[in-house]
């Protein structure tokens, strides 16, 4: 993954613990504490590290942080200049989400080992999408609920989100997000 993702997991460890907790997990795992150069590849590994110990070093499941961590991506993200990306791809959450591989394909264009998941969008009425979620990075679907939800808040939606994961009669995970009026 690229050291952008690991950067903005380092900003979500520092406001849940602060700098001295993310000092610790790096000394744990034989790694810098400074930072991830954004626009450089790391192997997964460091990632899936990182977030294993964190989890145990925090108090929370898995997958609670990796949901905590997918909300949190979207303002990261914003406010370091990804922002303008995201608006480009979409006034509204339906339309972003429809243009995700495309958002991918893009940012693919300054970073060309970005290997991102594929997102398939159905509509299935006026209140209802289908997010199919394919990704060769095993246990990331909490990250994926996390991002939707931060996405619908982005957008000032409210959503809720069924998530049946990847081996429930598909090859890959699938959101049902449902859009509530409120």
């Amino acid at each position: 993954m690229y050291g952008l993702v690991n950067e903005g997991f380092r900003e979500l460890v520092v406001q849940l613990a602060g700098a001295d907790a993310w000092e610790a997990l790096c000394k744990e795992i034989n790694l810098e504490p400074e930072g991830f150069e954004p626009l450089c590849p790391y192997d997964d590994s460091i990632t899936y590290k990182l977030v294993h110990l964190a989890s145990e070093k925090l108090q929370l499941s898995t997958e609670e942080l990796l949901t905590r961590y997918g909300h949190h991506w979207i303002s990261y993200t914003a406010e370091n200049g990804y922002g303008d990306v995201m608006r480009l791809f979409g006034p509204d959450l339906r339309t972003c989400l429809a243009n995700l591989n495309r958002m991918h394909a893009h940012m693919g264009a300054m970073m060309p080992a970005l290997s991102p998941p594929r997102f398939n969008v159905e509509s299935l009425n006026d209140n209802e999408l289908l997010v199919h979620y394919h990704s060769h990075r095993a246990g990331l679907a909490p990250m994926v609920r996390g991002l939707l939800q931060g996405m619908a808040d982005k957008y000032g939606d409210t959503i809720s989100i069924q998530h049946t994961p990847k081996g429930e009669g598909s090859d890959h995970d699938q959101f049902l997000v449902r859009f509530i009026s409120v």
